[in-house]
C-alpha cells in the first residue's frame, strides 16, 4: 500500500497522524496501527480537530476518532476550536486549515514526535492542480501537494485513489464519518471536487491520473530549473551594497533589485519564456504575481508600478524593484542623525516643494521629488530617507547624496 521508499523513511520514527473521521484519514489510522512494528516506527500519537461548526456532527466525529484511538490503545489529543474565528464561509477553508497545521505543529512540538501525516490522496492532488492551473500557478505551484514538506509533513497516500481507499476501509469493516459540508459547491475545492472534475473526467478519461502526474513531473524538474534561474538572475541582480540608497531604511525585510538595462537586454535575447523563469525565481522568495498580469506588466514601455496583494514592482530606467509589505516595519531613520548639529538645518523627512542641488552643480537646483526619479531611488522608500534642510533646501541625504551648494570644505562626513 504504502511506497517502499515511504516504508523505509518511516523507520524509527514517531509519527502524529491527523485524523478528521473521514475515510481518508480513518484508512491512515488504521493503516498504521496494523503496520507500525514491522515498520519500525517508535511511537504512533493522534491529532484530531473539532472546528465546531457543524454542531453534534462535529462532536460525533470526535466521538469516532477517540473511540477508535482507545480501541487502538493509542494516544491521542481532541482539540476544539472556536467557532467564532471563521468570520465568512469564503475564509473559512484558508482558516481552518492554517489552524489546524498550528494545532498539529504544537503537538508536534510538545510530544517530541519526529513528522506529521496527513490523508491526502491522489483525487487531493488532481484537485489542487486544476486549481493552480485556473489561476495561473508557477512551476512552484504545479508541484501541487508536496508528499513529503521540509517542515516534517508527510502524505504516504498521495499515490494512492480515493476510490481505493474506500474499498481499503470496506474490506477492513471500518467506520467513518461523511462530512456533509463537503458537498456544498459553494467551496471552491467541493465544486472542483463535485462538479468540475468528474465532468472532465467523463470528457478525458484518466484526466484526474494526468494531472497527478504532472505534479509529480513538475516536483521533479522544479529544483533544477529553479537553480538554473537564480545562476542567471543573480548575474543581473543589483546586490544590496550598490542600492543608490542605504538598504538599512527599508520598512521592508523582502526586496530585490535587477538592473533595467541587463533585464531588456536578456529579454530581447533569450526572449519572453525568461519572463516566466523571473517569475519562479520570485516565487522561491517568497512573492506572488498572477501570471498573465505580472507578463504584460513586465513587457510594458509605458507602466512603472504593479501592486497584488502585499506583493509590488516598481521599475525605472535603472532599476527593476520588488518588494513585499508583509510585516512591515515602522523605521525611524532620523534617529541616526539628529544628533549632528555640525550644520545649521533641519533633520526631517522629505515635503512638498522641497529642492535639492545635484552634486556638481552649484547654482542648479532642481526638484527633488524629480532628481530622486532621476537617480531610480523608488517612490516606496523616498518617504523614508532622511534628509537636512534649510527651509525647502536640501542640503544632506545621508547614504544618497551631497547637495552642490555646500563648498568642498563644507561638506559632510
Amino acid at each position: 500500500m504504502l511506497l517502499q521508499k515511504d516504508v523505509e523513511y518511516f523507520f524509527g520514527k514517531s509519527l502524529l497522524l491527523g485524523v478528521s473521521g473521514g475515510v481518508d484519514s480513518i484508512c491512515l489510522l488504521h493503516y498504521f496501527h496494523s503496520h507500525y512494528q514491522e515498520m519500525g516506527i517508535s511511537k504512533i500519537f493522534v491529532c484530531h480537530v473539532n472546528h465546531g461548526v457543524r454542531g453534534e456532527d462535529s462532536n460525533a466525529d470526535a466521538s469516532l476518532v477517540k473511540s477508535l484511538c482507545e480501541t487502538y490503545q493509542i494516544p491521542f489529543e481532541i482539540q476544539n476550536i472556536d467557532p467564532s474565528l471563521f468570520e465568512t464561509q469564503d475564509s473559512f477553508e484558508s482558516k481552518a486549515r492554517e489552524l489546524r497545521y498550528q494545532i498539529l505543529f504544537d503537538i508536534q512540538k510538545k510530544q517530541h514526535l519526529h513528522c506529521i501525516l496527513t490523508a491526502h490522496h491522489a483525487d487531493d492532488q488532481a484537485e489542487t492542480l486544476y486549481m493552480r492551473i485556473r489561476r495561473g500557478s508557477s512551476l512552484k505551484g504545479l508541484q501541487g501537494i508536496l508528499a513529503k514538506r521540509e517542515d516534517q509533513v508527510v502524505r504516504p497516500f498521495l499515490h494512492l485513489t480515493k476510490a481505493f481507499l474506500i474499498e481499503y476501509a470496506k474490506k477492513h469493516r471500518l467506520k467513518w464519518r461523511e462530512d456533509q459540508s463537503n458537498q456544498k459547491t459553494i467551496f471552491a475545492r467541493n465544486k472542483t471536487r463535485l462538479l468540475i472534475l468528474p465532468y472532465l473526467e467523463s470528457q478525458t478519461p484518466g484526466i484526474t491520473s494526468t494531472l497527478s502526474h504532472i505534479a509529480t513531473l513538475s516536483h521533479d524538474v522544479y529544483p533544477q530549473i529553479l537553480r538554473k534561474s537564480s545562476r542567471f538572475l543573480k548575474s543581473i541582480e543589483i546586490p544590496k551594497e550598490k542600492w543608490p540608497f542605504p538598504a538599512s531604511y527599508s520598512p521592508y525585510e523582502n526586496v530585490w533589485c535587477l538592473s533595467t538595462k541587463k533585464w531588456n537586454q536578456a529579454v530581447s535575447k533569450m526572449g519572453t519564456g525568461l519572463i516566466e523563469m523571473l517569475r519562479l525565481q520570485l516565487d522561491s522568495q517568497g512573492f506572488y504575481f498572477p501570471m498573465e498580469d505580472f507578463s504584460s506588466f513586465i513587457l510594458s514601455e509605458k507602466l512603472n508600478r504593479y501592486n497584488y496583494r502585499d506583493n509590488h514592482i516598481e521599475k525605472s530606467k535603472l532599476f527593476l524593484w520588488f518588494y513585499n509589505t508583509t510585516n512591515a516595519q515602522k523605521i525611524d531613520n532620523l534617529y541616526l542623525f539628529e544628533k549632528n548639529k555640525r550644520f545649521s538645518g533641519e533633520w526631517r523627512y522629505r515635503q512638498e516643494g522641497d529642492r535639492f542641488t545635484p552634486p556638481g552643480s552649484k547654482y542648479k537646483k532642481r526638484k527633488l521629488k524629480q532628481w530622486l526619479q532621476e537617480k531610480g531611488i523608488p517612490l516606496w522608500i523616498r518617504d523614508c530617507l532622511p534628509l537636512l534642510a534649510q527651509n525647502a533646501d536640501v542640503l544632506w541625504i545621508p547614504g544618497v547624496a551631497i547637495s552642490g551648494k555646500l563648498e568642498p570644505n563644507e561638506r559632510m562626513p
